[in-house]
């Protein structure tokens, strides 16, 4: 009888979403590992390994920018109320 001494796991997301590459439009295919995933475009042999880390790094880089670029364009939007409102008085 054999012993598993480490678990592995892989798990493979095929999404939704696609992205044009040369010309084509191709499905996004993540696979999930213990440390890492790798992503890459269906009919690509193409592969970019991403550590967990680095994922989360970009995603909350990513919604610090959303964040301020909404912030932003609320800003604008209520300055051009107030002057439009002033205007007319």
């Amino acid at each position: 009888m054999g012993h598993l001494i480490e678990r592995t796991a892989q798990n493979l997301f095929i999404t939704a979403s696609s992205v044009k590459e040369n010309g084509k439009k191709r499905k996004i295919v993540i696979e999930s590992r213990p440390e890492f995933a790798i992503i890459k475009l269906t009919g690509s042999s193409e592969r970019f390994p991403l550590s967990w880390e680095t994922i989360y790094q970009i995603a909350k880089q990513h919604h610090a920018n959303n964040l301020r670029l909404e912030a932003e364009a609320e800003n604008a939007h209520s300055s051009r109320k107030r002057k439009a409102n002033q205007t007319r008085s």
